[in-house]
């Protein structure tokens, strides 16, 4: 039995990789509660707005690189600055299209990413990166 993760979040603009993701957590039990936000923006203003909602603010963030608006790596910075503010940890884990080694490299450059996986994701390679959680 995997470890179940208490919140996770899903922000991506794209609905069947936001469905796809909840789908697997869902089917392989692996959270309690999955939210899904469809802009970076959105869960920005959640996580400032609420930086003390301990069980309402997420676990682990599965978080989408490219977006209009607010990119994935807008929210890393902006997460960056707020993260203090936060009364829990969160890890963040990106998920995307891309495998284009600028991506994955720009990934390492925040200590706030623990993992990088390109879609589609199976429900074994999200449920290895949520034990690591």
């Amino acid at each position: 039995m995997s470890k179940r993760i208490p919140n996770i979040w899903i922000i991506d603009d794209d609905p069947m990789s936001s469905f796809m993701l909840k789908r697997l957590a869902e089917l392989g039990e692996l959270a309690d509660i999955i939210t899904i936000y469809n802009s970076a923006r959105a869960a920005l203003d959640y996580l400032q707005a609420n930086p003390k909602a301990q069980n309402q603010l997420p676990d682990v963030i599965l978080l989408d690189i490219y977006m209009p608006v607010v990119n994935g790596w807008d929210f890393l910075a902006k997460f960056r600055e707020l993260k203090h503010e936060l009364i829990k940890h969160i890890d963040i884990m990106l998920v995307s299209s891309s495998d284009h080694p600028r991506d994955i490299n720009q990934a390492k450059t925040f200590e706030e990413v623990m993992a990088y996986v390109t879609k589609p994701v199976s429900l074994e390679r999200l449920k290895e990166l949520l034990e690591k959680n």
